[in-house]
């Protein structure tokens, strides 16, 4: 199950994503993500994963954090993944957003914490 929408009141991108977290549904989710993004201005994004089993293999991983730009996710986005205690692979996944660009990309257990860091932290603007 993959669900997009946008929070008016919190000016954020909501997602989540349950079952297989394949690489095809990765870019599906992006792409849905982007469309927000693009209609909204939006450039926060929450991503619920704590329901889903990260299946994409390190190589997809790897092609897809290259893909993220192209596809129309800002550099200067500001993304959230809520993740459960499992977070080996997430870290990778974030590593290869980091060497792409995606400097605003952080881990989070507590949903509210990743809530106060959206909202707080200010959107850092590339040049």
């Amino acid at each position: 199950m993959l669900k997009v929408g946008y929070e008016k009141n919190q000016d954020q991108i909501c997602g989540k994503i349950e079952g297989d977290l394949t690489h095809e549904v990765a870019k599906q989710y992006f792409s849905e993500v982007s469309a927000v993004a693009k209609e909204t201005k939006c450039a926060k994004i929450l991503t619920d994963v704590r329901l889903a089993r990260l299946s994409a293999t390190e190589s997809e991983m790897e092609s897809l954090s290259s893909e993220l730009a192209a596809m129309g996710i800002a550099l200067d986005s500001r993304r959230a993944i809520l993740v459960t205690e499992d977070v080996k692979q997430y870290k990778t996944w974030e590593n290869y957003c980091f060497r792409n660009g995606f400097k605003g990309i952080r881990l989070f257990m507590d949903a509210e914490a990743a809530h106060d860091w959206l909202v707080n932290e200010p959107i850092a603007r590339l040049n």
